[in-house]
């Protein structure tokens, strides 16, 4: 054990190469922090993996047999190595600047609405922990160039959904029953500027909602090594991330926010089914 603690300290403490190889760990760990702003391609992590590697059997192999250090190592090392990452990471950068997608149902803190300038009142806000009676059934989070938006779908009894209605409610600016006639079944619960054109109460919610689920037999390794990602599509034999679209029919619809701009919405709703086992949360954020 000793031994060991020794070797790993010589490692990562001890020269040559101490500094290139605290410089990967570093590299290593902004990646991680950065995953959720950047989409890395899967060719991204094989270099860093083996650009990391080959690092550290070259130390290991100073260490072990206490030859001597190759003068130009390291200079052969970066240049191979920035070479084949610089035009890899650009390519990283074009994809996460045309949009990043996630779809992960662990990530469903993310996903439910929030906002920085104070639009979700405080029962509303993103809570620690749900429920064990609630299931997340799809978590769908898409940041794009002209925009966010994100939708969750949480299934659970009717007295845990019920429940969870009632704080919406009393939060809502308005509500109404989603549908062809949505328009006539608007009641006001809370104070809110009225906007001139009543269409616009209604024009960014939808008449359907999708849930997506993972189909691991479609993974495809060219994708992943291209941008890092995987298909998003209605195919159940070819796509990844297989989407469904539900109707979102006779559902009621409660409107948290809406500032009721046409060209650039920003519009937050909770929706729930009739038998009060299903709700759904919907962030839209667009700009320009």
């Amino acid at each position: 054990m000793r031994q060991c603690l020794m070797y790993l300290k010589n490692l990562f403490t001890e020269p040559p190469y101490r500094k290139s190889i605290w410089f990967f760990i570093i590299l290593w760990v902004l990646t991680f922090l950065f995953s959720d702003e950047l989409s890395y391609s899967g060719l991204y992590y094989l270099i860093l993996l083996v650009a990391t590697i080959v690092l550290l059997f070259e130390k290991c192999g100073v260490i072990d047999s206490e030859k001597a250090i190759r003068k130009r190592f390291l200079t052969y090392f970066y240049v191979i190595f920035f070479l084949c990452m610089l035009p890899t990471l650009a390519v990283t950068l074009v994809f996460s600047a045309v949009g990043i997608s996630h779809y992960d149902t662990q990530r469903w803190h993310s996903t439910w609405p929030s906002s920085k300038a104070g639009y979700i009142p405080t029962p509303l806000q993103t809570p620690k922990s749900l429920p064990e009676s609630l299931k997340v059934i799809s978590s769908a989070e898409v940041i794009g160039i002209g925009g966010n938006q994100s939708c969750l779908v949480l299934d659970g009894d009717k007295a845990t959904i019920s429940r969870y209605e009632e704080i919406v409610k009393s939060n809502a600016w308005y509500s109404f029953i989603n549908g062809r006639d949505k328009d006539i079944t608007v009641e006001v619960l809370n104070s809110f500027t009225y906007p001139k054109d009543k269409n616009v109460l209604f024009s960014d919610v939808s008449n359907y909602y999708e849930i997506i689920t993972i189909r691991r037999q479609n993974w495809k390794l060219f994708l992943w090594l291209i941008d890092g990602r995987q298909n998003v599509g209605d195919n159940p034999n070819e796509d990844y991330y297989y989407s469904t679209r539900i109707s979102a029919e006779k559902y009621i619809v409660y409107v948290v926010y809406h500032n009721f701009d046409q060209d650039q919405p920003r519009v937050i709703y909770f929706m729930f089914n009739p038998e009060r086992t299903r709700m759904i949360t919907i962030d839209i954020d667009f700009y320009h």
